[in-house]
């Protein structure tokens, strides 16, 4: 009889067991493939995080064009050996479809195979630009919340529910029926956090219009009358602010070089340059997928150490390397930039995270289609299709 009621129990234990292990496994495929540091999940559910971003201590640069139904966009991070995922999330109740990027710091490629069921699923959480099935489409890029005296990573709307700034991009995709709709969910969350001296600022479209949304003095701002271009300095300037006072209102004096019709640039403004090249080849982006990623091919981000390009991009190379900001003088680059590229010359994976940048991927979503048209690694010779629906 003992025998008999342990062999039972133990019997439920094991169905007990392989019953949360399909659970699990029936919420996402397995990672499939598709190149060296790129997978592929398709996801049935998964595990909401609005605290994601809590304990990720990474930085990134990047650059986001809309023109027309074509949004580029380009994550540029340190040359990592570090996988990114493609990942399609399906609908239910309460929560749309939607396709993009996510992608995990801590990991290696050669251990996708041994991430736990928990990691993956929270994966979505840290979807770094992406889709809906609404043609709702939004990114993240950083920018320099020093400029602002940090305040910008404490909360926009004390008393709400609370979401990590990593998070905003997933929340925004999973709920969001138009542009202004998503700008109207954040408005009703308190969003905070972001990577030391960086905060992050978003770009926002469907069909219709463009937002560029940015937490300034403790208050959400988003505006639809922009370039509709988005790198890593503030664009929405609010005067008779505490902000205001930060802002440097002689001249757009860039390294030495004055650059006219940007937006006004705090002193640690970051990517002046790949700025100004989407403003002046903007309409290229407009005319199809392939002409957008080409567009953003451009702005590739180990341009920034090659000699001949123009305008060189004095503004990649920040205040933490060596206390460097907009106002610089070009000669006061030239020990940074030697060390960036003589970095860059090794192509060392391992070399991690004082290492030069590159651009992980271009996305190109078509805002009318609802497909993502992919380069990785900054292979411009291949490219890998998605459509949502």
């Amino acid at each position: 009889m003992k025998i008999n009621k342990a062999f039972k129990f133990l019997l439920a234990v094991v169905i007990a067991l392989s019953l949360a292990v399909s659970a699990s496994a029936a919420s996402f495929t397995a990672p499939e493939k598709l190149a060296n540091y790129l997978y592929y999940i398709d996801y049935a559910d998964y595990t909401p995080d609005f605290a994601i971003g809590d304990n990720i201590k990474q930085g990134f640069a990047c650059s986001a064009v809309r023109n027309g139904n074509f949004y580029g966009r380009n994550l540029d991070l340190d040359y990592a050996d570090v996988p990114e995922f493609v990942i399609k999330v399906a609908a239910k109740e309460g929560r749309y479809a939607s396709i993009g990027m996510a992608a995990m710091f801590d990991i290696k490629s050669s251990n996708v195979d041994k991430l736990s069921d928990a990691q993956l699923l929270a994966l979505p959480n840290m979807t770094f630009d992406g889709i809906n099935e609404n043609g709702v489409a939004m990114n993240s890029n950083v920018v320099p919340a020093v400029d602002l005296d940090f305040a910008t990573l404490v909360s926009t709307n004390y008393g709400k529910p609370r979401i990590h700034v990593l998070a905003v991009v997933r929340y925004v995709l999973d709920y969001a029926k138009s542009a202004a709709h998503g700008v109207e969910l954040l408005k009703n969350m308190d969003i905070y956090g972001g990577y030391g001296a960086w905060g992050l600022h978003w770009m926002l479209c469907d069909e219709k219009e463009t937002y560029i949304i940015e937490c300034i003095d403790g208050e959400l701002i988003a505006r639809n009358d922009t370039d509709n271009i988005m790198t890593n300095f503030y664009v929405n300037y609010a005067p008779n602010t505490p902000y205001a006072k930060h802002i440097a209102q002689a001249g757009q004096k860039v390294a030495g070089k004055v650059y006219h019709d940007l937006p006004i640039l705090t002193p640690h403004a970051c990517g002046v340059e790949r700025y100004a090249i989407l403003k002046e080849h903007y309409a290229e982006g407009g005319k199809s997928a392939e002409a957008m990623a080409k567009l953003m091919e451009r702005v590739k981000y180990t341009q920034a150490y090659e000699a001949d390009t123009e305008p060189f991009w004095y503004t990649e190379f920040d205040e933490a390397k060596d206390n460097l900001s907009i106002a610089n003088a070009p000669m006061d680059f030239k020990a940074v930039i030697q060390a960036e590229t003589e970095t860059y010359k090794l192509r060392d994976r391992d070399i991690h995270p004082d290492n030069f940048w590159q651009t992980w991927h271009t996305a190109v979503y078509d805002l009318a289609n609802r497909t993502l048209r992919l380069n990785i690694q900054e292979d411009y010779s291949k490219h890998y299709d998605f459509k949502l629906n």
